[in-house]
């Protein structure tokens, strides 16, 4: 089964179009086919709620909230034991977006080192499509492209700087001092300031900042948490420090989320 441009298997309750790309919300309330299909174009996904067992050649996914898929055109794949509620934002590219854009679909970087950036470009444009104002066209147009930069990174990584990453995210509702930090992985503060700029673009407190915004918008979109409670969940020191990191990253202030 081929499905055609801006066509998905779920309900979509919400659609904005630029020139080379469509984007749309998509809700799966009930059971939908599971049976093997593919797009007419490339297009990208990012699962705001619920999930499913994604599968593609030989190989199967359980994608859950926060994960981004991508699909090129033509991909074969299916979508199985979906979890209700589910809610997904597809952004669908026409066929000239990237040669018009000087753009290539192969420069998406979903690693670890790049994937918290491209999730959250991901949830800009997703609370941008709810301001739906003059500026909307342009932000959009600037995150998506964002999507697709790349930037020479070494491969060759010093082994701590991977091991400091999964402190952070196992600790990410705590502050960890620099010097904690430097002391566990036996390396000088310096030293981990230097390179984890290098490798994550950005600085260290830049990248903790944003798994603490990344896992606020699962409570967000999750639960009825008061905001407040979130915020000292999360490791902020307080509601207003939560604020100004999710204007300083998102573009807008959590409260905004709850009316998506």
């Amino acid at each position: 089964m081929k499905l055609k441009h801006n066509t998905f298997l779920g309900t979509t309750n919400e659609k904005f179009n630029l020139e080379f790309c469509s984007i749309s919300i998509v809700n799966y309330n009930k059971p939908v086919s599971e049976e093997w299909h593919s797009h007419e174009d490339i297009h990208l996904s990012l699962i705001l709620q619920g999930g499913n067992l994604e599968s593609r050649k030989k190989q199967d996914t359980q994608v859950s909230s926060g994960k981004i898929i991508a699909y090129n055109q033509g991909e074969i794949h299916r979508n199985r034991f979906t979890a209700f509620p589910s809610k997904n934002l597809n952004l669908e590219f026409n066929s000239d977006f990237f040669s018009k854009n000087h753009l290539n679909f192969n420069d998406l970087n979903l690693s670890e080192t790049k994937n918290i950036e491209a999730y959250l470009d991901l949830i800009h444009i997703y609370s941008e499509l709810h301001v739906n104002d003059s500026y909307t066209s342009n932000s959009i147009q600037l995150s998506i492209k964002s999507l697709f930069t790349t930037k020479d990174i070494s491969s060759k990584k010093p082994i701590w700087i991977k091991r400091l990453r999964e402190i952070i995210e196992d600790r990410w509702n705590e502050f960890i001092p620099l010097d904690e930090l430097a002391l566990i992985l036996n390396v000088h503060p310096v030293t981990i300031s230097k390179y984890f700029r290098k490798y994550y673009n950005g600085s260290l407190g830049d990248y903790m900042r944003k798994v603490k915004v990344q896992k606020a918008l699962h409570f967000l979109f999750h639960t009825d948490m008061p905001i407040t409670e979130i915020a000292f969940t999360c490791g902020f020191s307080d509601h207003s420090h939560m604020i100004r990191v999710f204007k300083r990253y998102v573009g807008y202030n959590p409260k905004i989320f709850r009316k998506f």
